[in-house]
Formats: structure tokens, C-alpha cells, sequence
């Protein structure tokens, strides 16, 4: 006779906890739902757990929806939300902390520069095509500068800084930490706690992902964790943008740095992955939102597009 395994209340918010990630006290209420809500009763059977389980985790992991526009039917090029690029998020606690912040109150994204506005015409928009890479097959992309150059004059956005104590900011804490003792450990610690205590560390996000994404030559599986800390700290980033998003955050001012080190370092952990139409969505939007383009964006793009393997790319 086959033994069956059977699994407790107890038992499936353990099992959900290990693979979300979350506390298990935190999870008390949807395990607790579980019979009501799918026609069962304790102890489910092993099936029934594995099924309950991979619901439970869609649910947690769920993107939220891009801001509903202000003129429904517009056209043209607008920033890319996370949520028309990928369905789920990679952290089980990153809608919860996304809905943590609206409840809080969300702080909007402001003009920048005065009332100057971006202009790709202009000498500080490069006036003339900006130097582009090669795909492949020797051609040089520029689609992404012609939607620039069709757009024409765009103002300018400044993301709010979610830093308002004391001191320096978590960010440069944590760095000093890593540079005075030499143990990432510790710094890595002090990033989880930064953001722990106040999601909205969009830095501390990126740097945790530039950590993890570094572990990854090592351990493969640092990689899908890199995913999930840059994929967080957009998230929170986006949710100040206005819907339809057509603006610049322009590298210059400070406060965007943060999101665009996020966004650069989402497109490279899925083009790592080998999601490379994922990438080259997110590399899009970096352009589209910097296009003077500080961090290279416009080395990568080409190669991502026409479907160059990351390690093929970083083998050249």
C-alpha cells in the first residue's frame, strides 16, 4: 500500500513562505482561506497542496496594472509600464510592498529645470544622430533615436527623493559599510534593512540587485534575485510616473539616477535570462526616458533586438 502525504494549514504556510519568501505570520489569512475559497478541506492531499500552492503564488507575485491614461485612445511613444512586459514579478513580496506605498500615499514625479523642456533638436539633445551600435550584421539601430527625434520637445521629470531623515542617505551608508570593513555580507544586510524599513529606497534596490547580479557568475541562481530587486525598485519608480508617461527623467537630475541604475540593470538580468524581447523593452524605455544616454543603453539595444545571446555579446 502507497502512503499519501497530507498537508496541514500549518504545513501549506510553511511551504508558501519557503517559496515566496514571505514571513509565514503574514500569510496567515490567504492559507487560512483556502478551503472556502477552493472547495476543500484539511489536510489536503499532496496534489491539492501543489495546486493551492502555485494559485497562491500567482496571486502574490502578480504585476500591478500601468496608471489608467488620461485620454484613453492616445497614440504614440510613451513609456513602457513593468506590467506590459511581464505578467508576474519575481519577489513574492513585491506587490505587497507596492501596495504598502499606495496606502501610504504615493508622492508624484515633478517638472524639472523650470519650465525647460528636452529638445532632441537642440545641442543638449545632440542636434544630430548620437553615435549608435551595430547589430550583428553591421547595421547600426536607430530606431529608437528617430522615435526620440519624432516626439520632438518633451519636458523634463524629476522622481521624488524618498530619502527625508538625517544623515546619509541608506544607500551611501550600506557603501561605506562595504568599503570600511570589506564584507558584502554586512552590506548586503544593510541594503535588506534599508528597504525593509522603507520600500521606497529605489537605490537600495538597485544596489542589491548589482550585488546579486555580480554573485550570479558564481551562482546561477543569483540571478533570478538580481531579476527580483530590479524589477522592485522600478516597480516603486513607476508608481510615481503619470499615466501615458511621454517625458524625460533626465540623468542630470540626481533624484532619476536610482531608477535608471534599476532599469539598466532589469534589461541586463533579462537579457541574461534570455529574455531578450523583455530587455529590449526595458532598454527602450531607458532610451526613451535618457536620451543623452549616460549608461551605454544604445551599445546594448542593437544586439538585443536581432536576438545576440548575452554571453555570445559579452564574448566579443
Amino acid at each position: 500500500m502507497v502512503a499519501t502525504t497530507s498537508v496541514s494549514e500549518e504545513g501549506l504556510r510553511a511551504m508558501l513562505a519557503d517559496r515566496s519568501g514571505l514571513e509565514a505570520d503574514s500569510l496567515w489569512y490567504p492559507v487560512h482561506d483556502v478551503p472556502r475559497a477552493y472547495q476543500v478541506v484539511w489536510p489536503l492531499t499532496a496534489g491539492q497542496a501543489e495546486e493551492v500552492l502555485a494559485d497562491l503564488l500567482d496571486a502574490l507575485r502578480r504585476v500591478l496594472p500601468a496608471p489608467r491614461p488620461d485620454a484613453p485612445g492616445r497614440t504614440g511613444r510613451r513609456y513602457v509600464y513593468l506590467s506590459e512586459i511581464t505578467d508576474c514579478y519575481q519577489r513574492g513580496d513585491t506587490r505587497r510592498l507596492l501596495e504598502r506605498i499606495c496606502r501610504a500615499g504615493i508622492t508624484p514625479a515633478g517638472t524639472a529645470f523650470g519650465d525647460e523642456l528636452y529638445d532632441p533638436r537642440s545641442d543638449r539633445g545632440w542636434g544630430t544622430r548620437p553615435a549608435a551600435t551595430a547589430d550583428r550584421g553591421g547595421q547600426p539601430d536607430w530606431a529608437w533615436w528617430q522615435e526620440v527625434r519624432a516626439a520632438g520637445p518633451r519636458p523634463y521629470y524629476r522622481l521624488p527623493d524618498p530619502w527625508v531623515g538625517q544623515g546619509e542617505p541608506p544607500v551611501d551608508r550600506a557603501l561605506e559599510l562595504r568599503e570600511s570593513t570589506g564584507s558584502t555580507k554586512a552590506y548586503r544586510a544593510a541594503l535588506l534593512a534599508a528597504v525593509r524599513e522603507d520600500p521606497r529606497q529605489i537605490d537600495c534596490w538597485a544596489h542589491l540587485g548589482h550585488d546579486a547580479f555580480e554573485r550570479a557568475d558564481l551562482d546561477p541562481s543569483a540571478l533570478r534575485e538580481a531579476l527580483g530587486f530590479y524589477q522592485t525598485g522600478v516597480a516603486v519608480a513607476e508608481l510615481s510616473l503619470p499615466a501615458d508617461f511621454t517625458g524625460v527623467l533626465a540623468w542630470s537630475e540626481l533624484d532619476n539616477r536610482p531608477f535608471h541604475r534599476a532599469l539598466h540593470g532589469l534589461g541586463l538580468a533579462w537579457w541574461r535570462l534570455g529574455e531578450s524581447l523583455k530587455a529590449a523593452a526595458v532598454f527602450g524605455n531607458s532610451l526613451w526616458t535618457n536620451p543623452d544616454d549616460n549608461q551605454g543603453i544604445r551599445d546594448l539595444i542593437g544586439q538585443v533586438r536581432v536576438g545576440v545571446p548575452w554571453d555570445r555579446a559579452q564574448g566579443d
